[in-house]
Parts: C-alpha cells; structure tokens; sequence
C-alpha cells in the first residue's frame, strides 16, 4: 500500500512537518510493509517559505534583515527569507502578520506591510531579481501601500504631503508618485502567491472578509472598504475586480498595479516545485488537511490542490483538520473523508495545544488506517 500525506499545517497548532511525521508514524505502526510519502506543502500563507526550504534543502540560503513591524510602536522584527540563486522566497507574515501583534495591541487601520517592503528591498539589493510572496497571515488592510512606500513610491495627499501608507489613509491619497524608485525595482518580478480569490472591495473583500479577523470592528471594516474602493480609482480598472485581488488585505492589487506581478495559487506552485504528481503516481491514498475546513477550503487553500491532483489519477484523499466550521457540507467537497480531530467537547485552548493536536490527529490515522487495512 503507498499512502502520500501533503497536509498543510494546523495554524496555530502544528507544522505541516510535525504532522507528515506523525501520520506517516500511525500509518507504518498499522501497516509496517506500507510506503508513506511525506510532501511538504503550503498554499501561500504563513509557512510557506519554511516548505520550499524543505522541498530544495540545501540548495537555500537563509538571509535575515531586520524590518518595521506591522505597527509603529512595536519592536523592530527580525525577518528572515531564502533565496536560491536570484530568486527570493518570503512570506508577508515573517515582517507584516497578525501574529507578530500582541494581544490587545491590534489596528488594522494603522497596520502598514513597509517592513515586508524592507525585506523585499533587502533582497533586490543583494542580487534577487525574481520575488516569490506568500501572502497569507497579514495584520494589514493597506492595499500593498506599505510594501509600495518602502519601495521607493510616494503617497501624495491633495497637497502633495507624503502619506504614511496604512489603511486609514488609503481615502487621502491623490496620487502615487514613482519618480524616486529605482530601475531594479521596477524590473525585478514577482510572483504572489495567494490562497484566496477575494476581489479588493465589496461584500467579499478585503475589508469585509478578513479586517475582521485582524481587529477591525463593523464601522472600522466598512472605512477601510471605502479606503480600498477608492484606493481602486487609482489603479488600472481591471485590478480591483482579480481574482485574489483582496488577499494580504489589497497587497495583491497593490503590487499588480505599479510593479511588474502576478498572482498564482500557492498550493499549485507548491505541488509543481515538489514534483507531486510524479510522487503520487501509484498511490493508494493521499492523506491531507488544514487547521480547519469551511467554505474557503475549496477557493484556493491546499486540500483542494491536493484533491483537484489527486482527481486526476482517481486516488481516494482523506482531509483531516482540527475542526469543521458550522453549515460546511463536506460531503460535496469530493474527498473520500472529512475527518475532524478534535473530540467533541474539548475546550478550544487545548484543542490548540501542539502535543494535544498531534495525539488527536494521531489517533484519527489509526483509525482511518485500521478501516483501510
């Protein structure tokens, strides 16, 4: 029996490695002659730098840079990316995530990516001329303004006073002014990588969708859409209206629009770098997952790369997750099981601890595994 395990990680629980590890550690107590393949895999947030160092090892080099934290007065972050030759792989949330806030301290609205700008500057000039940018766990909603200013681009109010680029300035910008940005900048490209398919604005965007994860409260959240709606007039008019326009709070619109960027899903990239559908080629059955599966599982995050790969060669896949959202009918999803590990009942706080997390999932493999043999 060959069973493939590509699970992304637990946010907040586990890493994809730690779970790979334990799974494949069931699977073999269950089936000792199985062949367990571990895929190391992300979709474009948090955690997906530290997965192409896990699929090119040794051919990486590890940078650090110290940057601007996502807010103003908080400490400096040491920001750390990879680069192979003179492409530079980085996640927004090493510089500009929502875990890098302290409890009680967060401000979408005054939330800035400049530091990941920093990173992004640190890496064009030590030679990188290709940046790839996983977008996922910001603290942000400034529409990619801080990454811009850091970059050498200048916001203007209507009296030419340079803004400081956060979302509750995003309403006062007159004019985005280049004239200070270096050719390197603008001739390096990058590459996005999303795991979600939100527009900029509007009922599913940034603002609405995810502000409110970052600390935005109802008034705040329909100020910074109006920040991105207008922020969009500024911008060529197909931009706002892109599929993952709105991911890392308008960081893609943002980019798309004054630097040479495109977007991609993240688990797509991340499966074409791993060689997946070579590693799944005579697989019994891919076992995958997240921290928690909902209506968003299937527009972009990593379980539906896997099951869309998976599809092709008719493999049955398993997602397991820590939890399934409220109304989220798994059964059209097209896995052969949605699993939740969590037991019912037990209180959230221990349900994320990274030891509790790994015994439930544990469990959960031996019983799928029991079943399969």
């Amino acid at each position: 029996m060959k069973v493939v395990i590509a699970i992304d990680k637990f946010k907040g629980s586990a890493t994809s490695e730690q779970l790979a590890q334990v799974i494949g550690e069931e699977i073999l107590s269950i089936s000792p002659d199985a062949q367990v393949v571990a895929v190391p895999i992300a979709d474009g947030g948090d955690g997906t730098m530290e997965c192409v160092k896990s699929i090119f090892g040794e051919r990486t080099k590890t940078h650090h840079v110290s940057v601007t934290a996502p807010l103003q007065q908080l400490p400096r972050v040491d920001a750390q990316y990879i680069t192979i030759e003179d492409t530079a792989y980085m996640d927004l949330a090493t510089a500009s995530g929502l875990a890098l806030v302290p409890d009680g301290c967060h401000d979408v609205m005054m939330a800035s990516t400049f530091g990941t700008g920093e990173m992004i500057a640190h890496a064009i000039n030590n030679g990188a001329r290709h940046i790839v940018l996983g977008l996922g766990g910001s603290a942000t909603c400034d529409g990619g303004t801080g990454i811009l200013a850091a970059l050498g681009f200048r916001l203007l109010d209507c009296c030419s006073n340079v803004l400081y680029p956060c979302g509750e300035n995003l309403a006062k910008i007159a004019s985005i002014d280049s004239d200070n940005v270096e050719s390197k900048v603008l001739n390096t490209r990058f590459t996005l990588l999303s795991d979600v398919d939100n527009p900029l604005y509007g009922e599913n965007g940034a603002a609405y969708v995810f502000a409110p994860q970052k600390g935005a409260s109802p008034q705040q959240v329909a100020q910074l859409d109006e920040g991105l709606r207008y922020f969009a007039t500024l911008l060529p008019p197909h931009i706002a209206h892109l599929s993952g326009a709105g991911a890392a709070g308008g960081v893609t619109a943002g980019m798309m629009a004054m630097l040479n960027a495109t977007i991609k899903l993240g688990i797509d990239v991340l499966l074409e770098m791993a060689h997946f559908d070579d590693l799944i080629r005579d697989a019994d059955l891919i076992i995958t997952g997240e921290g928690r599966i909902d209506d968003q599982t299937l527009r972009g995050k990593a379980p539906a790369g896997v099951l869309k790969a998976a599809k092709k060669k008719g493999i049955p896949v398993i997602a397991l997750c820590g939890c399934i959202a409220p109304d989220t009918d798994t059964t059209k999803m097209g896995f052969e099981k949605v699993l939740a590990v969590t037991p019912a009942g037990m209180p959230l706080e221990h349900a994320l601890d990274n030891l509790t997390t790994l015994r439930n999932v544990a469990i959960s493999t031996r019983a799928i595994m029991t079943k399969c043999c």
